[in-house]
């Protein structure tokens, strides 16, 4: 009689985790996703955002056409993704990557020594020297970088306190 009772008690334990557990699994597909969809794509730049699991750690996808105004876009997706990091996948190409790459030694630099109007000067000399448009923003959190050559956008976020609310660009 006894075992009787503790093998149903744990059937419907069972039973009451695999729903709740099944409920928040639809709650996050169906109304947090699509309304992390919806929300991003009210923002200039960005085509689609969505949460997904990599390496067992949440982050936010968000696939980008152009931005212009990336720190406003950024700010507008940490209201969206509560605390996930975000990572951008925009068209960069290769003269965008070599650019940027050389570009971070002035952007650290900037970020260590609290220059940032010769940082701004020298990244800017390095962007007109490729060929590239650059627009360049900083906030207390961040500097936003965008490159832009062709139909190629190169959308980078770097962190001045190690926060990690962004996780490096990659492409499309």
């Amino acid at each position: 009689m006894v075992k009787q009772r503790i093998l149903l008690i744990s059937l419907v334990g069972f039973l009451i985790f695999g729903l709740l557990l099944g409920g928040k699994v639809v709650y996050q597909k169906k109304w947090q996703d699509v309304s992390i969809m919806s929300q991003s794509q009210q923002i200039p730049g960005v085509k689609s955002a969505k949460i997904v699991n990599k390496e067992g750690q949440k982050e936010l996808e968000v696939v980008t056409n152009k931005i212009t105004n990336l720190r406003l876009a950024g700010l507008a997706l940490q209201k969206l993704a509560d605390n996930v990091p975000i990572r951008f996948f925009d068209q960069n190409n290769d003269v965008l990557m070599k650019v940027f790459a050389h570009m971070q030694f002035a952007l650290q630099e900037g970020i260590t020594t609290g220059n940032f109007t010769g940082m701004e000067e020298t990244v800017r000399i390095q962007a007109e020297k490729a060929g590239v448009q650059l627009e360049l923003e900083i906030d207390n959190d961040a500097i936003y970088v965008i490159l832009n050559q062709g139909d190629a956008q190169l959308v980078e976020v770097i962190e001045r306190h190690g926060q990690v609310n962004y996780l490096p660009a990659e492409k499309q």
